[in-house]
């Protein structure tokens, strides 16, 4: 990958930087691959199996944006026994993707009915302070 994205991404964790985002698969795969072992976050959302399977057997936390998305997931996980890290979009009023921020206890109830994804950071705050 060019900008020099291993050498930028090993900088950071060197410097006490113990969590990582990226746009897409291609970056995460590739710090994977280039050695970094930080928690990376993918910002993007899945696309589909094939895609997710690398990117769980890499332990990437994943972007969910839709319950279509949290099924699939919950499902794979469910499958091959798979502990998820995930982190919840919530669309705030753009229109681009992700739960609809008008509705965060739907949300929270949707992912209390989960067993093997963990949500990062907290979305029950979230919940709290908007619902």
């Amino acid at each position: 990958m060019g900008l020099g994205l291993t050498q930028y991404a090993k900088f950071l964790v060197n410097n006490g930087i113990d969590f990582l985002a990226v746009a897409n698969q291609e970056e995460a795969l590739f710090l994977r691959e280039a050695g970094i072992e930080t928690e990376i976050l993918m910002l993007t959302p899945f696309c589909n199996e094939t895609e997710l399977m690398k990117l769980i057997k890499n332990k990437i936390t994943l972007t969910i944006s839709s319950i279509a998305q949290m099924e699939l997931l919950e499902e794979m996980a469910k499958n091959n026994d798979f502990e998820i890290k995930a982190h919840v979009k919530i669309d705030t009023g753009f229109g681009r993707y992700g739960f609809l921020y008008k509705n965060p206890n739907e949300i929270l109830q949707l992912f209390q009915m989960c067993d093997k994804i963990q949500i990062e950071r907290n979305l029950y705050a979230f919940c709290k302070t908007h619902g």
